[in-house]
């Protein structure tokens, strides 16, 4: 089988959706299909065979935006697509980004190709955005009419199909096991260097992670408990400078240390020595980063979002809180500090708890997608 992928982002620009689209190319071509890839034409973006860039010249951290430069990127896609269609005739279509997907669902439909659509985002139903894009979103999926729509959690999944996207079926994201996995006592492990509790979140420096809550968390948290802990924040975004000013005000510039964007093997070495991870985000479908410390054997604390929205009373394969609730979020890092026995028990039930979304299953998944839309 050919598959096409389409995504707005390939590594190594920065995105989740990068991720996702990489490690299922990989997982395929190790069934022995062929991929290919048309991304954005970003200079992150490594060159390689059958990685196809459209569009003009752009950043990454451009491409969650509809800007001009984007939307001409859009219309240069629609050209591009007719004879790269007919060059590479893949069986199966997969796009990764809604607006992408209306633009290259014509040629699509002209050649007979049946599309795959993942929603690696839903906004539709989210008040925190804008109306304007809930409506255009929605107004897109109807428009684009892919075969089979997918979304990683059952909540997204059944808001697209009382949406009207009765075709909307689940895909989870998957991860990486054997890359992720640490082997660390992670429950009783401090800094090696300062003696003190480690909390490591990960992510973009933009409002959707909800950072500015996990610092405001971090100052109650100081005012709450006698022991010493730290903050390590991996990651780049056009917050950076706003969070670093909260960090002042709020007198936690000894806790909270940002570091940069960190690469993956970089980031494994961190959660080899973190205490806990932490990730406040406002609104997710599936945090990948969520499923990476899993993996790593790492206790997670996080916010109810994605496939943690509808966690039950009983879930304790994390520390689950209330999205934007600083206090929750305080206690809740309070919890992880002071009771060790737990924090052990919360990391190995999150190792358990992973393994439905080893990437081997999660790509066995989307072949048996393929197949009923052929």
């Amino acid at each position: 089988m050919k598959v096409m992928h389409i995504s707005k982002k390939y590594p190594q620009a920065l995105g989740g959706d990068a991720v996702v689209v990489y490690n299922l190319c990989r997982q395929q071509q190790k069934a022995g299909h062929e991929t290919v890839i048309v991304t954005s034409n970003c200079d992150e973006i490594v060159a390689a065979p059958q990685v196809y860039k459209f569009g003009l010249r752009d950043a990454p951290a451009k491409l969650d935006s509809i800007t001009p430069k984007r939307l001409l990127s859009l219309v240069t896609l629609f050209f591009q697509i007719f004879p790269l269609l007919s060059k590479e005739h893949p069986d199966v279509i997969h796009t990764h980004s809604i607006d992408i997907a209306f633009i290259v669902s014509t040629a699509a439909h002209f050649y007979h190709i049946p599309m795959i659509h993942t929603f690696h985002i839903v906004t539709f139903y989210n008040t925190t955005q804008s109306a304007f894009r809930r409506k255009v979103e929605l107004w897109l999926a109807k428009r684009t009419r892919p075969r089979i729509a997918t979304a990683p959690n059952t909540y997204d999944v059944e808001k697209l199909q009382n949406a009207g996207l009765t075709q909307t079926v689940l895909l989870p994201n998957g991860v990486d096991l054997h890359f992720w996995r640490t082997d660390i006592g992670t429950a009783d492990t401090t800094n090696e260097e300062t003696n003190d509790f480690t909390f490591l979140s990960v992510g973009r420096l933009e409002r959707q992670k909800g950072l500015e809550h996990l610092i405001r968390a971090s100052s109650l948290l100081a005012r709450m408990i006698p022991a010493t802990f730290k903050v390590i924040v991996v990651g780049e975004g056009s917050e950076k400078a706003a969070l670093c000013e909260l960090v002042h005000s709020q007198n936690v510039a000894d806790i909270v240390t940002f570091v940069g964007r960190k690469s993956p093997e970089e980031v494994r070495a961190l959660f080899s020595k973190a205490d806990a991870a932490v990730f406040p985000s406002l609104y997710e479908t599936t945090p990948l980063i969520v499923l990476e410390a899993w993996a790593a054997g790492v206790p997670v604390i996080a916010s109810s979002v994605g496939i943690l929205r509808d966690a039950s009373a009983s879930f304790d394969a994390a520390y689950v809180v209330s999205p934007a609730d600083e206090n929750e979020l305080a206690d809740a890092m309070s919890a992880c500090i002071s009771d060790a026995a737990t924090r052990k028990a919360v990391a190995a039930k999150g190792y358990v708890e992973v393994a439905k979304y080893d990437w081997r299953h999660i790509a066995q998944t989307a072949e048996t997608i393929y197949r009923s839309a052929m």
